[in-house]
């Protein structure tokens, strides 16, 4: 993950995610990669926002589902897609360059490697919610964008929930005495203030559910296990998964709802 600053909450973020994905690299793709929305991953929804996007930089890059999806798609017939995926996480770029062909930067997204005006998009699944400060990286990536060039993120959001779809999340909180936990907030707050700061104007602010299926307890370690939970004991971890397993075996598979939402931005 990019570089980060302790956050006013008093947590070594730095230090958790860098040994978060040192320790689990790719986990966080292999939750989304499967949490479906019609036929879409939250991967596609966010490629289709840079569609027809030449050069495109993926920031907070992670194991490179970002570039392997826009790779998987390319532009009009008239244009050539390069994708360039940047992260601070060695352990998650290694993983990145067996899964796909990069090219794969190590960098930090607070001093991007790049020239001004060099690319036409720039892509981040979760970035916007660990780099800090954001408008120190929304200032970055507005310097590397050309005129007119596209911001389009992505990141867990607190809504559209519905009651009956609030009630496993609950549940699942309960049996971690607290919740996932990111060193920005959840919501984004000051996006649009700082957007406009770094020159750069809201097109677009959508939300989408997908849907993650529990069909062993498998599924269910997996899910806890791509969580940033800095101050929650194995213990209480295990006695969520035992919760999601218990479920599993009264009622058979069942789905866990992720809101996400989707911003996008033009310089």
């Amino acid at each position: 993950m990019p570089a980060l600053v302790v956050s006013e909450d008093g947590l070594d973020w730095p230090r958790f995610l860098a040994q978060f994905h040192a320790a689990r690299p790719g986990v966080i793709e292999a939750v989304l990669s499967r949490s479906l929305a019609g036929d879409h991953t939250p991967y596609r929804w966010l490629a289709r926002a840079v569609s027809d996007a030449g050069t495109v930089l993926d920031v907070a890059c992670g194991s490179g589902p970002m570039s392997r999806e826009l790779l998987s798609r390319p532009p009009s017939a008239s244009k050539v897609r390069t994708v360039i995926g940047v992260d601070l996480s060695a352990d998650e770029l290694r993983l990145a360059a067996e899964r796909g062909p990069g090219p794969w930067v190590r960098g930090d997204a607070l001093r991007l490697p790049f020239r001004d005006g060099s690319v036409d998009a720039v892509t981040s699944s979760m970035g916007l919610l660990v780099i800090r400060p954001l408008n120190r990286v929304l200032t970055e990536i507005a310097r590397v964008l050309k005129p007119g060039g596209v911001l389009a993120a992505i990141a867990p959001a607190l809504r559209p929930l519905s009651p009956s779809e609030m009630r496993v999340p609950a549940r699942i909180n309960a049996r971690l005495r607290g919740s996932p936990r990111f060193p920005g907030s959840v919501e984004l707050a000051g996006f649009t203030k700082s957007l406009q700061g770094a020159g750069m104007r809201r097109v677009e602010d959508a939300r989408e559910r997908y849907h993650y299926t529990v069909a062993s307890r498998e599924d269910a370690e997996l899910l806890l296990s791509a969580l940033y939970l800095p101050s929650t004991k194995p213990a209480r971890v295990a006695s969520a998964v035992d919760f999601l397993a218990h479920r599993l075996a009264k009622r058979g598979p069942f789905p866990i709802t992720i809101p996400m939402r989707r911003v996008v931005a033009i310089k």
